[in-house]
C-alpha cells in the first residue's frame, strides 16, 4: 500500500484539496556633664579671735572634685565606645548580601513541548515549518493520502514518492535556560517501489538536530528502501547527548530518492521535549 507514487494520488489530492476549499497582555555635645561641687556651707568667714590664731577649716580642694567627677564620665564614654556591637552589624549585612534566591531569574521546573505546529494540522497548512520541495506541485506536509491513517489526523509530512530529488522540512527553535534534558519524539512509516530483494539504499531520509549554521549536532533517526515498515505508524524517540540549554538549534527531516522506483517516507506527531530543572 505504501509503494506508490505521489504524482500517482495528485489527482485524488487534488481533489481533496477542492473539497476542502469549499468548507472553509549648634549641636548638642552628647558627653556633657555638669560638675557640681556642694560645699558645705554657703560662704566660711574667717574668725579672728582674741587668743592663739585658729586655723581656718580646711576647704575641699574644688580642683580634686570637678577632676574627679571628669574622671567619673568614663563609664558614658566606654557606653559610647560600646557602640561597636551596633557597627559590627555583620550578620545582617550577611542576611541581606545572602538574598541570591530573591534576586535569582524565575524558574519553572517541567516538560515544554518546543516545536511550533509538531502534528502538521495547524491553519494555514505548513505553519512553523520551511519546506524544500522535490516538485512546487508537491508540498511536504500534506494531508495524508488515502488508505494511510495516521495516528493525528489530517495532515503529515510525505517525504519523496518521487524520482530524482531530495525535500526536507526545517523548524528552529530556542532551547530554555535550565533544560538539563532534550528529547525529539514522533512517528513515521516507510514504503518502496525498490525490490524486496535490493541489497543497496537507493532512497533515504533521515531526522537531525542541526546547529544554526545547519551543521549536524546529532542523527535522531535514518531510514531507507532497505528499512520499510508495515502499514502501522512506528514511534521512535531520541534523547540528545547534550540539553543545548540557551542554544538556538534546528530540527531537520529530509529524503533524496534516485532516479526511478521512488520510496514514501511519512512522519507525524513530532514533539521536541526541553525538561527544565531549577537550581
Amino acid at each position: 500500500m505504501l509503494s506508490y507514487s505521489r504524482i500517482s494520488v495528485s489527482l485524488a489530492l487534488i481533489s481533496l484539496a477542492a473539497c476542502a476549499s469549499s468548507t472553509d497582555e549648634p549641636a548638642t555635645d552628647a558627653r556633657r556633664v555638669d560638675a557640681v561641687v556642694a560645699i558645705d556651707g554657703a560662704e566660711t568667714d574667717a574668725l579672728v579671735a582674741d587668743g592663739p590664731e585658729v586655723d581656718a577649716p580646711a576647704i575641699p580642694d574644688a580642683a580634686a572634685a570637678i577632676d574627679a567627677a571628669i574622671d567619673a564620665a568614663t563609664p558614658i564614654d566606654a557606653a559610647i565606645d560600646a557602640a561597636t556591637p551596633i557597627d559590627a552589624a555583620t550578620p545582617i549585612d550577611a542576611a541581606i548580601d545572602a538574598g541570591t534566591p530573591i534576586d535569582a531569574p524565575n524558574c519553572t521546573p517541567g516538560t515544554t513541548q518546543l516545536l511550533v505546529n509538531p502534528n502538521f494540522d495547524a491553519t494555514p497548512i505548513g505553519t512553523g515549518w520551511t519546506q524544500t520541495l522535490i516538485d512546487p506541485m508537491f508540498e511536504v506536509i500534506t494531508p495524508a493520502p488515502m488508505g494511510l491513517v495516521p495516528p493525528s489526523a489530517p495532515n503529515l509530512a510525505w517525504h519523496g514518492g518521487i524520482a530524482d530529488g531530495t525535500d526536507a522540512i526545517v523548524q528552529t527553535i530556542t532551547i530554555p535556560a535550565g533544560t538539563t534534558q532534550l528529547i525529539l519524539r514522533g512517528q513515521h512509516v516507510t514504503g518502496t517501489q525498490e525490490s524486496a530483494t535490493a541489497t543497496m539504499a537507493y532512497d533515504t531520509a533521515r531526522v537531525d538536530l542541526l546547529t544554526s549554521a545547519n551543521v549536524v549536532i546529532e542523527n535522531v533517526l535514518q531510514q531507507s528502501n532497505l528499512t520499510p515498515t508495515t502499514d502501522a505508524f512506528v514511534p521512535f524517540t531520541k534523547t540528545f547527548a547534550v540539553a543545548h540549554a540557551g542554544e538556538t538549534v534546528r530540527v531537520r527531516i529530509t529524503s533524496t530518492n534516485d532516479f526511478s522506483l521512488p520510496s514514501n517516507f511519512f512522519f507525524d506527531s513530532l514533539a521536541l521535549d526541553a525538561i527544565v530543572t531549577c537550581p
